[in-house]
């Protein structure tokens, strides 16, 4: 075997589980693409997915030591608090006598990579952006090459310096540095930093993602993702999407002929019948993109499909023609970037849209019988009493507020910072590193009276939120676990949700700001 690309474990966080800006949803496909690409190039490659697998650290780590592998290609995810557990099953692969070059890629190591490779000399390598051309390339001259000077042709690739030749030809890198820490001290190690890699403008031209273990996949119900466009057109300040792929960056399609072949091809191959759209935005800038979306559901209308599938966009989006055409063809789930419902929030979001559009769009949609998801940040550090309070107000006049795990995710959740985040730019002089890669930050409330609402409310969501988590991961499926809207024990448990919520403002909201300095 040449080239291991794996899905590590995902341990779950009881604690952070309800902070949902982690990995965009687009990531789910990147280890399918890199996989394809290579094997388009006859490089023998496996994916070793031990996140679907349920496998621990220490299991990953005895898989890995049966098999033969050049490369060890990781799609790295950050963990929140159990991150350097991740790294120490990596340590722990060196430890067993694994040679590999190991190269990390993903959202998570593109903007950490430079805190990555400094505490973590065992790594040989980070991948920035895009990462099938660069691993393409990376793979090509590991397998055929011992010599680690190659490292420096390939854009996209950043390294340690001692991960080259020295002066007299000899390998120098961290291996013999596993499970020394860095003497800081001393003068960091140099960081080789490639230039970038310029994406692909036409992402007709990859082949489809190979799709592994695709029965496993189906029988723990995970949708048959399809990832039709790169990128987004929006610049809000709290998404790293398009900085992921570069400054210059843009929204970027495949063509509609070219995503129903694939959806074709699954349908035909697997029977596959519902397809859930990964996109960060399905549609596309302007009129050229609902028409794009147009012609897509043309195609599967006229071939004569019978399949359901879901997709994710912004408000503004939500158009007739386009939409009325796209439920023709099967269109079942949107997952609505809604945000606030404060136009001053909307505001320093740098959403480009307006209350009265999110309001429009859930309407229309409604319309079409189709009740959508919502991204919604109900806390963000320019928030008022005034702001949460309209906010709380059009949740409750919109009908949003519906079963205890939307409500409480509605009510709870409170902006996240991270690294690659125009906000991030913004706060990180003023902000505290909550990680040692200086990746994620915490992103405090600037009002008092804010901030105090927001610990209420969150400590009371998150224990429905874990209550009702235990519930699944147990698997215990009673009547009274099912929290339908017209079930009499999901009625009540949303209402004491709302209540709380409202009863918490309320008496912020009479309390001065004398007495909430006390508080």
């Amino acid at each position: 075997m040449s080239v291991i690309l794996l899905e590590h474990p995902r341990p779950k966080n009881h604690k952070r589980f309800a902070d949902v800006v982690n990995t965009p949803l687009s990531a789910c496909l990147m280890t399918g693409y890199i996989a394809s690409v290579l094997k388009s190039e006859h490089i023998d490659t496996e994916i070793v997915d031990a996140n679907l697998f349920g496998w621990s650290f220490q299991k990953t780590v005895e898989e890995l030591k049966r098999r033969n592998f050049s490369l060890l290609g990781v799609h790295l995810l950050y963990l929140w608090e159990d991150t350097d557990s991740l790294f120490e099953m990596l340590f722990n692969l060196r430890k067993e006598g694994i040679c590999a070059h190991i190269n990390l890629y993903g959202h998570f190591p593109t903007f950490a990579f430079r805190d990555i490779l400094f505490y973590y000399p065992f790594i040989d390598s980070v991948t920035v952006g895009e990462p099938e051309l660069t691993i393409l390339e990376l793979a090509e001259k590991i397998v055929t090459s011992r010599k680690r000077a190659i490292l420096h042709v390939i854009d996209g690739l950043v390294f340690h310096s001692w991960s080259t030749e020295d002066k007299n030809g000899n390998e120098s890198n961290g291996r013999n540095l596993v499970g020394k820490e860095p003497d800081v001290g001393k003068k960091r190690p140099e960081i080789i930093e490639n230039k970038p890699r310029s994406v692909v403008s036409r992402l007709d031209t990859f082949p489809f993602p190979f799709r592994h273990h695709y029965d496993l996949f189906k029988k723990k119900g995970i949708a048959s993702y399809i990832l039709g466009s790169r990128g987004c057109y929006g610049s809000c300040t709290f998404c790293y999407l398009d900085r992921f792929y570069g400054e210059n960056s843009s929204w970027r399609g495949r063509s509609p002929e070219n995503v129903f072949e694939e959806v074709y091809d699954l349908y035909q191959k697997f029977g596959e019948r519902y397809f859930y759209f990964a996109d960060a935005n399905f549609f596309g800038p302007g009129k050229k993109g609902k028409e794009r979306a147009g012609k897509f559901a043309r195609f599967i209308i006229e071939k004569g499909l019978k399949i359901e599938f879901g997709i994710e966009c912004r408000v503004n989006d939500i158009e007739a023609d386009s939409l009325s055409l796209l439920v023709k063809a099967g269109l079942k789930e949107v997952f609505l970037g809604v945000e606030n419902g404060s136009q001053n929030s909307l505001n320093r979001f740098n959403k480009m849209t307006t209350v009265e559009e999110n309001k429009k769009a859930i309407c229309m949609l409604r319309h079409h019988k189709i009740e959508p998801n919502y991204g919604f940040i109900m806390f963000e550090p320019g928030s008022t009493l005034g702001d949460v309070r309209e906010s709380f107000e059009f949740l409750k006049k919109m009908k949003m507020l519906r079963k205890p795990d939307i409500t409480a995710h509605l009510l709870y959740h409170q902006q996240t910072l991270f690294k690659g985040m125009p906000d991030y730019e913004k706060r990180k002089d003023h902000a505290e590193s909550i990680s040692k890669f200086n990746y994620e930050y915490c992103n405090k409330l600037n009002d008092r009276k804010v901030s105090l609402l927001a610990e209420r409310v969150n400590y009371f969501c998150l224990k429905v939120l874990s209550e009702l988590s235990r519930t699944k991961d147990d698997q215990i499926w009673h009547d009274s676990c099912h929290y339908d809207e017209e079930d009499s024990f999901s009625m009540e448990l949303n209402e004491k949700l709302i209540n709380h919520f409202e009863e918490t403002l309320c008496s912020l909201e009479k309390v001065s700001q004398r007495e909430v300095q006390v508080l």
